[in-house]
């Protein structure tokens, strides 16, 4: 699961380079735009494998548009409209990656509170 939450992550990093690029370039290059494409199926890749407790965990995430997105850039490619994946890339990404991080914060606590044995003290 933690490799599921790094690619996600990591492809948010990718989108966050994209964007950083400007609309004038997104426009002018294809490869860029092929390249936004790649972020956002790899986006939907990860999530369609993430547990669902995970997914549950972040109710805030549209979990079915993203999985969706992820099928639409890779089988519907003809009718991708370069506008609308902009937009994602620079609104949407931003603010999964954000509730991502949040719960990998969460998480890693957990886990660690579980590790350090924060359960019953028996005093043994």
């Amino acid at each position: 699961m933690d490799k599921l939450v790094g690619d996600l992550l990591d492809a948010a990093s990718a989108a966050a380079d994209i964007v950083a690029r400007g609309l004038d370039s997104w426009n002018a290059d294809r490869l860029l735009r092929l390249a936004g494409e790649a972020v956002i199926g790899r986006i939907g890749d990860a999530a369609s494998k993430l547990p669902a407790e995970v997914r549950a965990d972040m109710p805030g995430i549209p979990w079915d548009a993203i999985r969706a997105n992820r099928i639409l850039v890779t089988h519907i490619y003809h009718r991708i409209d370069y506008a609308i994946v902009w937009e994602t890339l620079v609104r949407d990404v931003p603010r999964l990656a954000e509730a991502v991080e949040r719960w990998q914060v969460r998480h890693l606590e957990r886990r660690s509170a579980i590790e350090r044995g924060s359960g019953f003290d028996l005093g043994l």
